[in-house]
């Protein structure tokens, strides 16, 4: 099995609000126009697309944005007078798995006539389909006697206050398997509602520009007492030093480790058949060594982490061809909930 980022799935249909019913032509029409969408409440969300002259992109009732991606966004209030809040909501495209890691991430832009700004973004995940006969905030205590909800946070040290940039808000969580419909908005009360204000003589409320809306599986994920082959894994040649364009995947595998504290780390170096013997197996060894240095660098705790150099003994292929000496010259690594005394039991073998 290879270690490498898949181009993973974007579980949201219309994720950038490009597809549409027809031209949007008045505020609070989110409903009416945009597909794979809707308005869970009696809130009135809104679209702009640049094809409407009332509801462009470029101007607008409560401003004016350029659009992140294509044409078209939507936008809505995260709080106003009152307790007032608008929703978005969407279908999930399939059911997510039980006990997996997902990442939902947005592009946000506070409105040019916000007078406030919030710190935090809330993502409810719901079995049914969700209907509330109210323009007010939802509490999630009055939900809990649904069945199967799944509610996240995305909050940020500062807050989201950038009237001209998109800033992208994302958050990480485990599936509890039943999600089906996927909610964005506020659902705390005024007075729960952290806020700042952003400019005298505007609106008393924080109305927020929406795109580029992603539900993707975590592809970093490891199954226990498995055999990773780390997937391009460069280092400088006839050395141990670690390829800058590698890192990037190394520190996938430290937010694994960081997230799941309780597993442990073996990572075993490998090296092909050509040149001294010797020579192969200690930089096998010091290139195993350097990734365990680098994820100590990086935080993690000395006891979790063990390493091996094996040099050629345990090759991938005999064939002595360029292309099966560059596969046996690798580095894996294993994760399990104990430490690794010698090399796990199954071995990758030649599929030719």
């Amino acid at each position: 099995m290879f270690l490498g980022k898949l181009n993973a799935q974007n579980l949201i249909q219309n994720p950038s609000f490009e597809s549409s019913q027809k031209c949007s032509n008045k505020v609070g029409n989110f409903n009416e126009d945009v597909t794979d969408w809707f308005n869970p409440s009696q809130g009135t969300s809104d679209y702009f697309n640049d094809c409407s002259e009332e509801m462009h992109t470029s101007q607008n009732f409560i401003g004016r944005q350029t659009v992140h991606d294509g044409k078209a966004f939507a936008g809505f209030y995260m709080y106003g007078p009152d307790n007032y809040r608008e929703y978005i909501t969407a279908s999930i495209l399939e059911p997510l798995e039980q006990g997996k890691r997902y990442k939902i991430s947005f592009m946000v832009s506070l409105a040019e006539k916000s007078g406030l700004s919030v710190d935090q973004f809330e993502i409810l995940f719901t079995e049914n389909n969700p209907k509330w006969e109210t323009n007010k905030n939802i509490e999630i205590e009055n939900l809990k006697e649904e069945n199967h909800l799944n509610f996240v946070r995305s909050s940020n040290p500062v807050f989201y206050s950038n009237k001209t940039e998109w800033i992208r808000v994302s958050a990480d969580f485990v599936a509890n398997g039943t999600e089906k419909f996927m909610t964005l908005g506020n659902f705390k009360r005024n007075l729960a509602t952290k806020t700042e204000e952003t400019g005298q003589h505007q609106r008393k409320a924080a109305y927020y520009y929406f795109d580029m809306v992603s539900l993707t599986k975590d592809t970093y994920q490891f199954n226990l007492d498995e055999i990773y082959v780390v997937k391009d894994f460069l280092f400088t040649p006839d050395s141990f030093e670690i390829h800058k364009g590698s890192k990037s995947q190394l520190k996938a595998l430290l937010t694994h480790l960081k997230r799941n504290p309780e597993l442990n780390l073996t990572i075993y170096g490998h090296s092909d058949g050509k040149g001294n013997k010797n020579y192969n197996k200690e930089l096998s060894e010091k290139r195993a060594k350097a990734v365990g240095e680098f994820l100590l660098d990086n935080g993690l705790g000395f006891d979790r982490i063990s390493w091996r150099g094996y040099g050629d003994k345990i090759p991938l292929t005999t064939n002595h061809t360029k292309t099966k000496n560059l596969q046996n010259k690798r580095l894996e690594f294993v994760v399990s909930k104990g430490k690794q005394n010698g090399y796990a039991n199954s071995m990758f073998e030649d599929q030719e």
